[in-house]
Formats: structure tokens, C-alpha cells, sequence
């Protein structure tokens, strides 16, 4: 027997499904950033993290950031061979619809880089030593761009506070892991991303190497700007946005926080409703930094 085929008369509407998305919008990101209460009890021990390992290692941070935005090579500061090489990326997570690019980062940034002068085809100098990442009267969370006028450099900084959290997130601080996903520098990476990093030598690796590959394998250094509903879309997007699929906001972010209760994903694809996560969410942390006037993100 024939299937009849389904006749649409002109001019009827025709409905589709629509997708439900999972991901929060920017205004979503930032209401829940602003309404961010952490648990009193909780506050001690996020204090504790950023006193101990986030604060300390802020210029390890800024280094990296540094090396990102440098293009991940000494060639300009020292006139030798590339020391990153460019690697491409093994996933594309968000569209260009879901980055949420902006104007401008909010950072502090005190190193000095130390280097010879350059000469350009229009006979101007570049001299880098006089290149200072300084506070200016712009913010108190500012820094000095001009080294960065002529164009020289492609992208925004990546926040150091960023780094700071996605080193929590996948190696809980240690500068024996990388970056990408917490494996031993020991060896190239095993989970994914397999085979990484791509730096020209073989195994081991300095942390450094490996977290500019990371950051320029997920392709951030080709952010332009770094808004607070980007970095938590980032950061939330490390370990996917399953839990709003379920209706918990994710402990990811919100853990020790008023967002969060219980709910949680104890092994790939196995969710508990009852199970509590025991790690702070890196939202929080950046919460309780700005309320410490640690660090100051833009909203847009």
C-alpha cells in the first residue's frame, strides 16, 4: 500500500520544531553572575584557594597570556626559530553566534618585556624594551596598550584569571599536567586532545609550552575581546552543558553557591540527582575575586 503523500494547500503555515538551546544567553550569564550568593560556610575555602594558588601564580598567568598574544613564539623577542608551532584545532564547540566577542579586557598586567629594537619598512623604530604592561588612569584594572598600537599583535590578552580557573578545572593547580585536560607533561597528552602538545621537541614539557598550545588549539588567541558571559560560556563549555538538559545549573560554575544544590554527573553519561559536587565552581571564584576588587570583568 503507497504512503499518501501529504498535500500542502498554498499559502498554510508549516511549523518546525524548535531547538531548544542549552546554552545560557549573555544576559542569562550575567544575571546569574550578579545574583551569585556563596554559601557563608564555603567562603573561607574559596578565599584559601585564591590566597594560596591563584594569587601567587597570577605572573606564571600573565606569562602565558603573554606568550598567547605574542603569537606562541620567541621569534620577535629574540630573533630565533618559532618555539610554538601553530597547531589547528580539534573541535569547533561554539558558532560565531555563541562567542560573544566584545571590545576590551580588564586585566593587570605588570611583567616588562625585555628586548632589542626593530626596524619597519617605513624607517620607524619599534623599540620593546620600552613595552610595559602598567596600570593607567583608564581603570584601575587597566593596562598600558601602547605597545600593543601599531596592530603588532592580533588579539586581547586571555585574562590571567581565566587561565587561572581552567588550571583548577582540569589539573586542580598542579604545574606537572597539561593544561588541555590534567595528563602528565611527562608524556604528550592521552585523553583528548591526543598528541598534544605540538612544540617541535619531544616529551617532557614545561607547563608554559603546553598551556599555549591548549589556549591556541581551542583557538583563544583569536578572541578580541574578553565580556564575563564569554569566560563563563567558556569555562562552562569545558565540560559541556549537560546539566541545564537536566535542569541543575552546572557545579562547574555555581558550585558552593545559592545555584547550586546536588546533581551530578559521577562518570561519563551517568548522572546522579543526589550526588553533591565537592568542587568550587570557577564562577564563584571569579565572584568572590571581584568582590574582593581582586580583578574587575567587563560585562560586554
Amino acid at each position: 500500500m503507497q504512503k499518501k503523500k501529504r498535500i500542502i494547500k498554498p499559502g498554510a503555515k508549516t511549523t518546525k520544531k524548535k531547538k531548544i538551546s542549552v546554552t545560557p544567553t549573555a544576559m542569562e550569564y550575567i544575571d546569574l553572575f550578579n545574583k551569585c550568593v556563596i554559601k557563608k560556610e564555603k567562603i573561607a575555602e574559596v578565599d584559601k584557594v585564591i590566597d594560596d594558588k591563584i594569587v601567587p601564580n597570577r605572573n606564571r598567568y600573565e606569562q602565558i597570556s603573554n606568550l598567547v598574544r605574542g603569537g606562541g613564539s620567541n621569534t620577535l623577542l629574540f630573533g630565533s626559530p618559532p618555539l610554538f608551532q601553530q597547531p589547528n584545532p580539534f573541535y569547533k564547540k561554539f558558532s560565531a553566534a555563541d562567542r560573544l566577542l566584545s571590545a576590551d579586557s580588564s586585566i593587570i598586567n605588570n611583567a616588562t618585556l625585555t628586548a632589542p629594537s626593530f626596524n619597519f619598512n617605513n624607517g620607524g623604530q619599534f623599540n620593546m624594551l620600552q613595552g610595559k604592561f602598567t596600570q593607567t588612569t583608564d581603570s584601575m584594572f587597566g593596562l598600558n596598550r601602547d605597545l600593543f598600537a601599531t596592530g603588532f599583535f592580533n588579539s586581547s590578552s586571555v585574562p590571567w584569571y581565566f587561565l587561572a580557573c581552567v588550571h583548577y578545572m582540569e589539573c586542580s593547580f598542579s604545574f606537572k599536567k597539561h593544561l588541555h585536560n590534567g595528563d602528565p607533561l611527562t608524556g604528550y597528552t592521552v585523553h583528548v586532545p591526543a598528541h598534544r602538545p605540538k612544540v617541535g621537541h619531544p616529551p617532557p614539557f614545561t607547563f608554559e609550552e603546553s598551556a599555549v598550545d591548549a589556549i591556541k588549539l581551542m583557538k583563544y588567541d583569536q578572541v578580541t575581546n574578553w565580556s564575563l558571559p564569554f569566560i563563563l560560556l567558556k569555562l562552562e563549555g569545558y565540560n559541556g552543558f549537560g546539566y541545564n538538559r537536566k535542569g541543575v545549573k552546572s557545579p562547574y560554575l555555581w558550585s558552593f553557591s545559592n545555584h547550586y544544590i546536588k546533581g551530578k554527573y559521577v562518570k561519563d553519561g551517568v548522572f546522579d540527582a543526589e550526588a553533591v559536587s565537592s568542587q568550587m565552581g570557577s564562577a564563584v571564584i571569579l565572584k568572590r575575586m571581584e568582590d574582593r576588587a581582586l580583578i574587575s570583568i567587563p560585562r560586554n
